[in-house]
């Protein structure tokens, strides 16, 4: 069977297409939302979506994200982004292939990547039949980590008023919403900076690991919203931050890696009502888009890489500022932020 590609036109996107393929079960949404500082770089989700209009959504918001975050970092890089519906099938290497050729028709509109679902051996796959792969020669999880410590070093120094003095997250309390790549790296991190941790995971043995290993605290998962901490890190994914879970925070600070944390741009009006500090995730989880960009060729050495990502730091203060100036979200200020790369 030949893989069959259907356009959609949605406002405020270049393109989107659906892949379908009888034979493995494809099922795809490519969503490209700008190429105007170059491709659009972003990883392929293979997930499991009840319906079509939850995947577009999804390959939306995921897409529109990676715009920001590239921008952002200073990268010369457009954003995209592709699901992969797994409802009805399962991920082989004919599915992969399949996906390979729906990527190839983009003619390099579109760089794809491993995302959550997905690995470097499935990019490997996919290389065979397009040229438009971002192969990662080393796992980003912890370049990624390592930039949302940077964002709540900032975010804990802006709310202590303390700028570039303290950078310090020792006896702070860290709840962590998810303990996958990102979030059990990020929770041996602040370990050992001396932070209490609270985690939660759908994995009873990734939240074993986190109390023998790291001495954190486990909850349920419908309890980690209510954790009385110092910083709530939502690491899972998207959509987290909702009107029901906004009310249940008890945080002062919201800084975490997972992608479009906040259900809606207006849920950060919700955030600044109850006086908690948003670091935008855009900004804070861009470690591990950077140090794939070094495989580019673009980032020269590792130590331009790691000064790249210190410098998450300086963006994040200097966006919480801009909002209290402003009086406005952060996740808005680092909207605007972003959009003065894309003019």
């Amino acid at each position: 069977m030949t893989v069959k590609i259907k356009a959609i036109e949605i406002d405020g996107y270049e393109k989107i297409i659906h892949g379908e393929e009888e034979l493995t079960g494809l099922d795809c949404y490519i969503a490209i939302h700008s190429t105007k500082l170059g491709p659009g770089l972003g990883g392929a989700r293979f997930w499991k979506y009840d319906k079509s209009h939850d995947a577009i959504e999804d390959v939306l918001r995921l897409a529109k994200g990676m715009t920001l975050k590239n921008s952002l970092a200073g990268l010369d890089l457009g954003g995209a982004k592709a699901v992969i519906n797994l409802r009805d099938t399962k991920k082989t290497p004919e599915l992969l292939l399949e996906f390979g050729k729906v990527v190839e028709s983009l003619e390099g509109m579109y760089i794809t990547a491993d995302d959550v679902g997905s690995e470097t051996q499935d990019m490997e796959i996919i290389s065979t039949v397009t040229k438009h792969v971002a192969f990662r020669n080393n796992d980003p999880s912890p370049a990624t980590s390592l930039g949302v410590v940077r964002g709540m070093q900032a975010a804990i120094d802006f709310y202590r008023k303390n700028i570039a003095c303290a950078q310090n997250l020792k006896g702070l309390h860290v709840a962590i919403q998810g303990l996958g790549h990102v979030g059990f790296n990020l929770a041996e991190m602040l370990h050992h900076k001396g932070v209490e941790l609270t985690v939660t995971d759908l994995s009873s043995d990734k939240c074993r690991e986190a109390s023998e290993k790291l001495n954190a605290s486990v909850v349920n998962l419908d309890k980690i919203f209510e954790v009385e901490c110092d910083i709530f890190a939502p690491c899972a994914l998207g959509g987290a931050i909702n009107k029901e879970t906004v009310e249940k925070l008890n945080c002062k600070i919201l800084c975490g890696g997972a992608n479009n944390q906040l259900i809606t741009s207006m849920i950060g009006y919700a955030l600044k009502d109850k006086n908690i500090l948003n670091a935008p995730d855009f900004i804070v989880n861009a470690g591990g888009v950077i140090d794939t960009y070094k495989d580019f060729g673009l980032i020269p050495t590792d130590f331009h890489v790691a000064n790249i990502i210190d410098g998450i730091y300086d963006r994040v203060i200097t966006c919480l500022r801009i909002a209290e100036e402003k009086n406005m979200p952060t996740n808005l200020v680092a909207e605007a932020m972003a959009s003065e790369r894309l003019k």
